[in-house]
């Protein structure tokens, strides 16, 4: 896997070790928003052949902390983390490209809200999730 900068990700950050084995790529990524995007396949399967929910959930998290990552003002990358989010699975897939699409919704200088939606390469949706984030101390 090679950085995660293209034309729509100006952030060239080096992927961490569980970005790494879950797969995903981070394919857009901006002030407010983050798209995150998976070549879902048998690996990434529960035992009954769909996408597991920790992937989804692994890739939710992701895009929702992204999405506040970039600081309006400087268009520096602050470290954050979640401290709470809810899921909600909508329906089951057994692979192909998975699309989650993370947005900041609010927030102040501490913590702030996300939330993101994750579909199939259909459209269809897949599960939602809505988020709030800590900045992480000495993260400007």
């Amino acid at each position: 896997m090679s950085s995660d900068q293209d034309e729509n990700n100006k952030y060239d950050v080096e992927p961490g070790g569980f970005q790494k084995m879950v797969g995903y790529d981070i394919t857009e990524w901006d002030v407010g928003h983050a798209v995150l995007s998976l070549d879902a396949g048998s690996d990434h399967g529960n035992r009954n052949g769909f996408i597991h929910g920790g992937v989804l959930m692994t890739m939710l998290d992701a895009a929702c902390t992204r999405a506040g990552a970039v600081c309006p003002n400087t268009g520096e990358l602050r470290r954050s983390a979640t401290v709470s989010m809810t899921t909600n699975f909508i329906r089951a897939t057994q692979g192909g490209v998975l699309r989650v699409e993370g947005k900041k919704t609010g927030g102040g200088q501490r913590l702030f809200f996300a939330e993101a939606s994750a579909f199939d390469d259909d459209g269809h949706l897949l599960a939602t999730a809505m988020a709030t984030c800590r900045y992480a101390s000495g993260s400007s």
